[in-house]
């Protein structure tokens, strides 16, 4: 038997055979008594999928019994919250790809939650035994909703503000959730493509015990919220999924070269209570409705952000309506956020010329928007750097210049002139670090027509001048990165690919990985 749609008392599902790969709830509604109201956000994906069958078998009538999911054990009862289930061989078997044949998502357009196994949602953050009826309400797994962000308040509960107030008695939008019981629905997909472990930490095998790791088959997919780099040429990932064997932990490392991500994503996350603001300006000059408190640890999906203003970065959030007039574009305080993931198509490949084989001859000369006198390719950007000696970087580097033809990227005004010398200034610093080891520039400043010609974001940095690719000779990419981290802080925007690491002075914290 193919695919088809069962309809029931409870639900209409979408069915492989004799078990369900999809379901939408029925819930009643709240015009009319005799009416049922479904949300088809959770088949929807499905239907959209290029090899969707045009038509299908549909059963006839209700009353009959509810389905088994695909890949369930069927008849079991799930374990009481805060437990975890019992493994069937000794608690060594292996994470089983895939989860019944559902397809990945598609690109996340609001953060939506997917219910996994039928769980309570809670008025408060405590075990559904400790509080009473009037405080929660139970949600069958495969039920969808989506929410405006979420908060890790921890002990792996989540407050989620919902979209609609669609539980309960419909009064509230603001709820806990036990995280093992749910999934997320990202748009960013990790693949295992060999056999693997996910690690505690960032390490090889050998340096861990049995309990700070876990084996993950080849073919295994798995959504997520996060990813960055690691050292070691791992990937930091944070799950959205809640998998076999890592329902209660959902961060782990995993080795880079037996993964594959697909997807994007951009999210903001309030790293200390915060004021959202209509304007950037002092909260004290703006009415109630220009303001909105935001919880230290809120995650919301970004959809853009613009370059910082006095301190603060306009945000446009993605599915998130906040304050009373329901506002989705805000500034936020550089301070209080950070930003991770990367743009759709954000997959640079740029070339620097390297440096001069003739330091002595000051090479192509050239002159910048706003500034007098002519300057030099071969010359340093800083003549003497902040160690007292001549600069290690050329405004040959900097501006791409081809010694050959005399060519080079003509910075579009005078701030890009005094973002490169913040950059180079940085530079110095990293060099340092790394025993004044000579650092090879891929990347500096882009106009635009290069930008889009190399793979650069749209709103890439180096449009400004202010972000640099390099690579430290002889040290891994994800190392340098995993080095650098704390080190940059919320100085800017910090990245790595497995052949490049990218800084950017952008006056607030961002982190990414390219996912190559």
């Amino acid at each position: 038997m193919g695919t088809w749609v069962k309809e029931t008392d409870e639900a209409f599902y979408l069915m492989q055979g004799n078990q369900w790969i999809s379901r939408i709830q029925k819930r009643p509604s709240a015009a009319n008594p005799n009416e049922r109201v479904l949300n088809v956000e959770g088949m929807r994906d499905w239907f959209l999928r290029a090899d969707s069958p045009l038509a299908m078998t549909v059963s006839v009538g209700t009353g009959g019994p509810e389905p088994e999911q695909a890949g369930s054990s069927g008849g079991q009862t799930p374990p009481p919250e805060g437990e975890t289930p019992p493994p069937t061989d000794g608690g060594t078997s292996p994470v089983d790809p895939g989860s019944g044949g559902e397809p990945a998502p598609e690109p996340a357009k609001s953060l939506t939650l997917r219910v996994k196994s039928t769980t309570y949602f809670k008025l408060q953050p405590k075990l559904a035994g400790e509080l009473t009826d009037a405080e929660k309400v139970l949600v069958t797994n495969g039920t969808t909703l989506d929410i405006q962000y979420y908060i890790d308040v921890g002990k792996n509960h989540w407050q989620v503000q919902l979209l609609e107030p669609t539980l309960g008695d419909k009064t509230n939008r603001s709820w806990y959730v036990y995280t093992p019981d749910i999934d997320v629905l990202t748009g960013v997909r990790l693949r295992v493509i060999s056999d693997t472990l996910f690690k505690t930490e960032p390490k090889i095998s050998s340096q861990l015990s049995e309990s700070q790791k876990l084996f993950v088959k080849n073919g295994t997919q798995v959504n997520l919220l996060a990813f960055k780099p690691a050292a070691g040429d791992h990937y930091e990932i944070e799950l959205a999924d809640a998998i076999a064997g890592a329902e209660v932990n959902t961060k782990w490392y995993v080795y880079s070269l037996d993964t594959k991500v697909d997807g994007n994503r951009q999210t903001l996350e309030v790293t200390g209570d915060t004021i959202f603001k209509a304007r950037p300006v002092q909260a004290s000059q703006l009415s109630d409705a220009d303001k909105v408190l935001v919880k230290k640890g809120t995650v919301f999906l970004l959809n853009s952000y613009a370059q910082p203003e006095s301190n603060h970065v306009r945000v446009a959030l993605q599915g998130a309506f906040l304050g009373p007039q329901n506002r989705t574009s805000w500034h936020a305080y550089v301070p209080d956020i950070q930003i991770s993931g990367t743009e759709l198509g954000n997959r640079p490949s740029d070339q620097g010329p390297g440096q001069p084989t003739n330091p002595a001859d000051r090479g192509v000369a050239m002159s910048f928007p706003g500034f007098t006198g002519t300057y030099y390719s071969n010359d340093p950007i800083q003549p003497k750097n902040r160690y007292g000696v001549r600069g290690n970087f050329t405004w040959g580097e900097a501006l791409h210049v081809n010694r050959s033809t005399g060519a080079y990227r003509r910075p579009a005004n005078a701030g890009v002139i005094y973002n490169i010398l913040k950059v180079a200034d940085a530079m110095e610093e990293i060099r340092k670090m790394y025993g004044d080891k000579p650092l090879k520039i891929n990347s500096w400043y882009r106009d635009p027509a290069t930008n889009a010609a190399v793979g650069g974001a749209s709103m890439s940095r180096h449009l400004s001048g202010d972000a640099v690719d390099f690579v430290v000779p002889g040290v891994r990419c994800y190392d340098v990165y995993a080095r650098l981290n704390g080190w940059w802080g919320s100085r800017g925007g910090l990245a790595s690919s497995s052949v490049f690491t990218h800084i950017d002075v952008r006056g607030y914290r961002a982190r990414w990985s390219y996912g190559y």
